[in-house]
């Protein structure tokens, strides 16, 4: 029962989960997305920015081969001031603010406007420019001051584009020089900023309507789980259920076999025993012997005690089924218990604080135990004083107390209470508590000394809700009638 009970735990799960679960998938696409987003955006601007270069070095080699043609060179390309005339002829294109023209080593050679600050060429365009590849750079918001020494050191920034192009020897494979051209990157700003707008509402269409299909599937596939998960605990708590009554079915089918063998076996023996004494007594004198008479009347009551036992576990083996209410049973019980208080001189008294429906299996056995505790008091209680019956409820289980005005019990008396053979009454049998308990077993109750001093005894018999009986009595009921008792 204990492997079952941890198994069930997992099929017990917080109601967040999935909540934490969808969020978690969410953010995942989110996080997704955002990095496709970012990593095509990155693509694309390169691009752009790249495609000016590839214009600017296309439109600088036109330029050179057109004034080859037209016999406007006066030396090769390899001429510092050959470049410098090309790289004039090619700023005056739209949007180039000035140039730098550069060694093939990546030495500063020369400017134009005049007022274009002298700076190195980094090291970094070094490498594919001796490939003969131009490269493009955009600064989104560049100091002016760093790039025009007339521009004042308050003066905002603005977009820029440096775009560096190869100059190529006649052989076009060596590295002549570099021209770096300083051009005004608004349009490239603009393009950057409506592809940053189109991949943003993009980026945005796709996350919700990706999110809303993930949600869905997602949620759809939790409800399933969910209702899956239900049916598991349902199942693995009517799997504990039934591990509960076979434990308790396995445990009272011993209390039963140990109530057959009890009540098979002093069933007979007491008829016998009865049967002698009465005999006895009619052949000395018809009861003049006391010791003889007790022992008549204590064979007597052990033989009426076992014979309503067998006799109310047959009838709930017979099925006759019914109900009595608590303070119909207590009713009983005073009836039962009337003849003994008359002749005893002990009162005897009834609080029923608890109003519930029994069924006659219970009730029967019930009032067996009872009415012998009732018996054992009442012998145990002098004339005058009271012998009490509580009814009440604790947890669900119904409380029965049974309180007299005895002298208690000894030490020795009370560790054996419940065993056969032991009575703290004078000729006493002490059979009528050890089938008590097996009788409160029978029931899947407990019954137990609450208390003894030298204002008497308390016994308490708690009997849990109908529901838990069945299995017990069921089981105790048929180990008793198969041990092939007489009716």
């Amino acid at each position: 029962m204990n492997i079952a009970a941890q198994n069930s735990r997992p099929v017990q799960r917080s109601r967040w989960a999935p909540v934490l679960i969808i969020g978690l998938a969410v953010a995942v696409l989110g996080g997704t997305l955002a990095w496709s987003a970012l990593d095509l955006r990155s693509r694309i601007r390169a691009q752009i920015v790249q495609g000016d270069g590839e214009i600017l070095d296309a439109v600088t080699l036109m330029q050179h081969r057109n004034d080859q043609a037209a016999g406007e060179t006066l030396a090769s390309l390899a001429d510092p001031g050959e470049q410098f005339q090309l790289a004039l002829k090619v700023s005056k294109l739209r949007n180039v603010l000035g140039v730098r023209l550069y060694s093939s080593d990546g030495k500063f050679v020369n400017a134009f406007p005049a007022y274009i600050t002298e700076t190195a060429l980094p090291s970094a365009d070094l490498e594919p420019l001796q490939n003969l590849q131009p490269v493009s750079r955009f600064a989104a918001a560049a100091p002016m001051q760093e790039q025009d020494l007339l521009a004042e050191t308050n003066h905002p920034t603005a977009p820029l584009l440096f775009v560096e192009v190869p100059l190529r020897m006649d052989d076009q494979r060596q590295l002549a020089g570099v021209i770096q051209f300083l051009m005004d990157g608004s349009r490239i700003a603009r393009q950057c900023a409506a592809l940053d707008r189109n991949l943003a509402l993009k980026f945005s269409a796709a996350f919700v309507v990706g999110a809303g299909i993930l949600i869905a599937g997602l949620g759809l596939a939790l409800r399933r789980v969910e209702r899956a998960n239900r049916k598991l605990a349902e199942r693995t708590k009517n799997l504990l259920q039934a591990n509960r009554e076979l434990a308790l079915a396995a445990r009272t089918s011993a209390v039963g076999a140990v109530a057959s063998h009890l009540i098979h076996g002093l069933k007979n023996p007491l008829s016998g025993l009865r049967h002698f004494v009465h005999a006895h007594n009619a052949e000395h004198g018809g009861g003049s012997d006391t010791e003889w008479q007790t022992a008549l009347v204590t064979a007597q009551r052990m033989e009426e005690l076992i014979n309503r036992v067998v006799r109310v576990l047959q009838e709930q083996h017979a099925g006759v089924e019914y109900e009595i209410s608590i303070a119909e049973l207590t009713e009983m019980l005073a009836q039962k218990a009337k003849p003994l208080a008359a002749a005893t001189g002990v009162r005897f008294e009834t609080k029923v604080q608890l109003d519930r429906m029994l069924s006659n299996r219970d009730a029967d056995l019930i009032l067996l135990i009872l009415e012998n505790l009732v018996q054992n008091g009442m012998e145990a209680t002098a004339a005058g004083k009271t012998v009490e019956v509580n009814v009440t409820a604790a947890a669900g289980a119904m409380v029965f107390e049974v309180r007299d005005q005895g002298s208690g019990l000894s030490p020795v008396m009370e560790a054996r209470l419940f065993m056969p053979c032991t009575s703290g009454k004078k000729n006493g049998g002490g059979i009528g508590l050890a089938i008590s308990k097996q009788l409160a077993q029978s029931l899947g109750a407990k019954l137990e000394l609450a208390g003894t001093s030298a204002a008497g005894c308390t016994f308490r018999l708690m009997v849990p809700p109908p529901a838990a009986t069945d299995t017990i009595q069921h089981a105790v009921a048929e180990n008793i009638l198969a041990a092939n008792l007489p009716d």
